[in-house]
């Protein structure tokens, strides 16, 4: 690419002209090239003495004429002027007055030809040395005119002193005017080169954006490149992209597999409203979707599920081509431009019709066994409570039978109920029944009821109740922080500490923590106790007892509540569980 050339807007034309001046005579020049115009002037004048028609008045004069020329031009090079100050060189110049004087008393005095040739120096006195060299050329010029009074005696005063005036008003006025020029012109010159520094800067600077934008470039097609390469390669699941208004862009082959439309039927043609079920969006959304206007389709998609199921609002039935339905757990992501606002939406969907069947299934036979086992075990329990109250007599021994029975029945029941209570949560049938209650009043039953299991363990239970009343489901409650001091008891070894604390929120709230001494849990396993059955490993090592159900069910309690539960632990120093429940949970 050819660099441009920076141009001057409007220059006057004279300093176009004005380069070989300002090249010979200007501060540019060398010494030796500053005195080469006034060699070559004078070599001219002595050739032309030669010629016929011109006498020479005085050889003598003219000799010292060319003389004074060469010596001039020896000095210029020889002398190391640069030793010296910047105005130096001009005492040549000043020299110069009077080589042309003598070439003019030698040449007829007043009547030489070549009195114009003081305009020469006076000329390169005003380009050199600025206001000052303009007068001093003048000056110098009717010095070199007035001399010839000295030199010629005979001649009349008043002609000469009026030539030697008017030379110099001529030298002065050509003087200004060459010194107003060459000053423009070096001003000229001064931008010139400051806009060729910007220009080199600005082309540096353009070069290595040209250089950064093209990097840029080949790094953002290879990511593209690559970006289309997975999204193509990715078959088992439907990765499906969309303009701002729904449009669809991308239809990968997982999404061609999964709903079997393919990729030309719908790109660019297709909004991703239609490949939802209608009534199903209408529902959850409480609008009709039409293209382009699925903002509330998107608001439901990218919600965060609410309740303690975790089936609601995360699944969606898409429709296929063929008119059949499948279910799918779609990832909304938006896609936004370097300005914040909204690019599209990029939609990962995967097929969990049969993962939802399954769960559904086995949630449907936890359910009936649990039924099934639930009549039985309350008659166990029946029976043995006759037996225990009844009349006849009983040896100490089978009492103690008796009591095994009924503890372990109860223990099986109560597995029983969680299990029950299990399946409601994933089925969504869980509800509350939220009434006026003290926690704290929630708390000590919960306290008094685990008390006989501290004694047996030999764990010390403390508790710190202050009142907080709220609105909640008093039974509901009353389970989960059974269930946080079952198993705080049955992680803490003889002579730990368990203790029980409650506590108003600022919001007219409660927070309840159960704190004990046990055997902690693994910082990476934190995140998965409140998974349906699952158990810490420090648990399963131990062979403490237990189906890893009860923590499940807690935060699915607090949840429906409209709460949280947090928990913290040190492996070998303990955990603690902590529940807060809003001041007004949802009735």
């Amino acid at each position: 690419m050819s660099e441009p050339t920076p141009r001057i807007v409007d220059e006057p034309r004279h300093l176009r002209y004005l380069g070989p001046v300002a090249r010979y005579l200007g501060t540019g020049a060398t010494v030796v090239e500053r005195q080469l115009p006034f060699t070559g002037l004078m070599l001219l004048a002595l050739v032309g003495v030669l010629l016929p028609g011109l006498r020479a008045t005085s050889g003598a004069a003219v000799a010292v004429a060319g003389v004074l020329t060469v010596v001039l031009l020896l000095l210029a090079a020889v002398v190391p002027w640069r030793r010296f100050g910047p105005l130096t060189p001009e005492v040549l110049t000043l020299l110069q007055f009077v080589a042309i004087g003598a070439l003019r008393h030698g040449t007829g005095g007043l009547s030489s030809p070549y009195a114009g040739m003081v305009l020469l120096p006076a000329l390169t006195l005003s380009v050199r040395a600025g206001l000052p060299g303009v007068v001093v050329g003048a000056a110098g010029a009717a010095v070199s005119i007035l001399v010839g009074l000295w030199l010629d005696p005979s001649s009349t005063a008043e002609p000469v002193v009026l030539r030697g005036l008017f030379v110099a008003a001529i030298a002065l006025i050509i003087g200004l005017f060459v010194n107003e020029t060459t000053t423009r012109l070096r001003l000229r010159n001064d931008a010139l080169a400051l806009l060729q520094v910007e220009q080199a800067g600005l082309l540096a600077t353009a070069r290595e954006a040209a250089a950064a934008l093209e990097r840029a470039v080949v790094v953002r097609r290879a990511a593209y490149d690559q970006l289309v390469s997975v999204i193509d390669s990715a078959t088992e699941q439907a990765i499906i992209a969309t303009d701002a208004s729904g449009r669809i862009e991308v239809f990968n082959a997982g999404a061609e597999r999964l709903l079997g439309y393919p990729q030309g039927e719908v790109v660019g043609r297709r909004y991703l409203a239609d490949l939802h079920l209608r009534d199903e969006v209408l529902a959850r959304t409480g609008e009709e979707p039409g293209r382009g206007e699925q903002d509330a389709l998107i608001a439901a998609l990218v919600a965060p599920r609410r309740g303690p199921s975790r089936s609601p609002a995360a699944d969606w039935t898409y429709v296929r081509a063929d008119g059949s339905h499948v279910t799918v757990h779609p990832a909304v992501t938006r896609r936004t431009e370097p300005d914040g606002s909204v690019a599209g939406y990029v939609v990962v969907a995967s097929d969990v019709t049969a993962e939802r069947e399954a769960a559904r299934l086995k949630d449907q036979f936890v359910s009936l066994v649990s039924h099934e086992l639930r009549t039985p075990l309350t008659s166990v329990l029946g029976y043995v409570e006759l037996m225990l109250d009844g009349t006849e007599e009983l040896s100490e021994d089978q009492r103690e039978y008796l009591r095994i029975i009924d503890r372990n029945a109860r223990r099986q029941l109560r597995l029983v109920s969680d299990l029950l209570l299990s399946a409601q949560v994933e089925a969504g049938t869980f509800a509350i029944s939220p009434t006026d209650v003290d926690v704290a009043a929630v708390a000590s039953a919960a306290v008094a009821s685990a008390g006989p299991s501290a004694a047996a363990a030999q764990v010390v239970l403390e508790s710190d109740l202050r009142a907080a009343p709220v609105r909640a489901d008093p039974v509901r409650l009353g389970q989960a922080v059974d269930n946080l001091l079952s198993n705080a008891l049955k992680f803490t070894p003889q002579g730990g500490t368990v203790r029980v604390s409650v506590e108003p929120t600022a919001d007219a709230g409660a927070r309840v923590a159960v704190r004990d001494t046990g055997i902690g849990i693994p910082p990476d396993e934190l995140g998965h106790l409140m998974e349906r059955f699952y158990r810490a490993s420090t648990a399963t090592r131990r062979a403490i007892p237990g189906v890893g159900l009860g923590l499940s069910i807690t935060k699915a309690v607090v949840e429906a509540h409209g709460g949280s539960v947090e928990v913290t632990s040190v492996v070998g120093e303990g955990t603690t569980f902590t529940l807060t429940l809003p001041g007004h949970p949802p009735t």
